[in-house]
């Protein structure tokens, strides 16, 4: 019966990390129902090892002899970290992007620790959370941009600095009560990867300016930051 248990373990893990990775793959994220479903499973399987894999030692050796059930589920914390790093960075652009999905796989890989402890209605609480985190905190972050006159984006286009600067002032001359500032990410083979900041007029959205830079000949991507 408890290899039954251990079972239901790994299969709910698995279930909840692919419900997760569902709703990341709707927003066109590279880290799906795959990697978020692999990442619970080998972690509720890491937990269930380090917790139960090594009693059998207990028969073998001297009573003073003691297991630490937490000694391998901790390198899932560390190891994790990895994954995040490689969903983060995007060295095709060199832009730092994708934090949201890097921490939903590092609370993934938590919630397959819970479950492979048994905590089965930690399990399922942390997974409604990141779901309701991922898909209320969207039009959250967008509430909060609309009250702050803060602006920063991402862009990347086809052309030279002074192209840049071309595009800078044609923005700051509509929105911005001061110039902007920018700092360049890549520069190579005709094509500038940079990101702007500055601040809104009182009456400017960030709507208004992303798709003031879309419609732009020579952008090639905007990104909100």
């Amino acid at each position: 019966m408890q290899e039954l248990d251990w079972c239901l373990r790994m299969l709910l893990a698995a279930l909840c990390g692919g419900i997760i990775g569902f709703e990341r793959k709707s927003k066109a994220k590279n880290a799906g129902i795959r990697t978020h479903a692999l990442i619970a499973l080998g972690a509720a399987l890491v937990m269930i090892v380090s917790k139960y894999g090594f009693f059998d030692l207990l028969k073998i050796t001297h009573s003073n002899w003691a297991v630490d059930p937490s000694r391998i589920a901790a390198q899932v914390v560390s190891g994790i970290g990895f994954l995040g790093a490689g969903t983060i960075i995007n060295r095709h652009d060199q832009i730092i992007d994708g934090l949201t999905t890097a921490a939903g796989i590092w609370v993934t890989g938590a919630i397959g620790l819970a479950y492979g402890s048994g905590l089965y209605s930690i399990g399922i609480i942390g997974t409604a959370c990141v779901l309701l985190a991922e898909i209320l905190g969207k039009y959250i972050d967008q509430f909060a941009l609309r009250q702050g006159n803060g602006f920063s984006c991402f862009i990347s286009l086809n052309g030279t600095i002074s192209d840049l600067h071309i595009i800078i002032d044609e923005l700051n001359d509509k929105y911005f009560k001061a110039p902007l500032k920018y700092v360049v990410y890549n520069y190579d083979n005709g094509k500038v990867t940079c990101r702007i900041f500055g601040e809104l007029k009182s009456r400017a959205l960030s709507e208004e300016v992303f798709e003031d830079l879309a419609t732009m000949q020579n952008v090639n991507n905007v990104e909100l930051e």
